[in-house]
């Protein structure tokens, strides 16, 4: 079955999805058993086809097994660090430490929530949250993954909100804004200012950017 997606082009899949599924448990889960035995099947599948495994709604149980059973670098896609914010999305210091130690890469997601100002937030609010994660696992390892979720409303967010689109309700995220600057993907140059206003080399800044993700996704796919 992972080779029929890998060729309708499918390349990243989410382990779970904030709960529980046959794989493992997501993060808004209250017990977590972590990978079950189906679950290093399939990331043992998505090693041999080529698809990264996506770790941004899982588990930390769950996500430290994924780490250590698979042969291929994994990914918390879109993440933001709890040393900023307790959140459950969110991810501890040792998390994030953990992914860098075994070759494993952290996308930083601007999503509002998750910031400490939430939709007060500014894209400079959001560079040091990239650069708070670069001081921990070293800016090699670190790209950056919007999470946007352009042109939905308020149905869709409902959606997401409950367990499995339907059932118990697990956040409370109604109205998201984005930081001014970075209402959609047009505004990508917006966010290479605010990386210079910071004093980021170009290296650095083109890392960021892009590069990482590309040698990521070279080693995987």
């Amino acid at each position: 079955m992972s080779r029929l997606f890998k060729e309708q082009g499918v390349g990243i899949v989410q382990m779970t999805y904030n709960t529980r599924n046959l794989v493992g448990s997501g993060c808004y889960e209250s017990r977590d058993d972590g990978l079950s035995d189906f679950g290093h099947e399939v990331v043992a599948e998505m090693n041999r086809v080529g698809m990264l495994c996506d770790l941004s709604h899982v588990g930390a149980q769950t996500s430290r097994d994924v780490i250590l059973a698979s042969k291929k670098p994994v990914a918390y896609s879109h993440c933001l660090p709890a040393g900023l914010k307790a959140h459950p999305r969110n991810k501890s210091d040792e998390q994030l430490r953990f992914m860098a130690e075994h070759d494993g890469f952290v996308g930083v997601t601007m999503f509002p929530p998750f910031l400490a100002a939430g939709n007060d937030a500014t894209i400079d609010d959001y560079v040091a949250a990239i650069d708070y994660i670069v001081n921990l696992v070293g800016e090699e390892r670190v790209g950056f993954g919007t999470d946007f979720t352009m042109g939905y409303g308020a149905k869709f967010f409902e959606y997401l909100n409950r367990d499995k689109g339907y059932a118990r309700q697990l956040t409370e995220i109604w109205d998201v804004k984005f930081p001014d600057g970075l209402g959609s993907i047009a505004d990508f140059p917006n966010l290479t200012a605010a990386m210079e206003r910071a004093g980021w080399s170009e290296t650095k800044i083109r890392r960021i950017m892009g590069e990482n993700w590309l040698k990521l996704l070279e080693a995987v796919w």
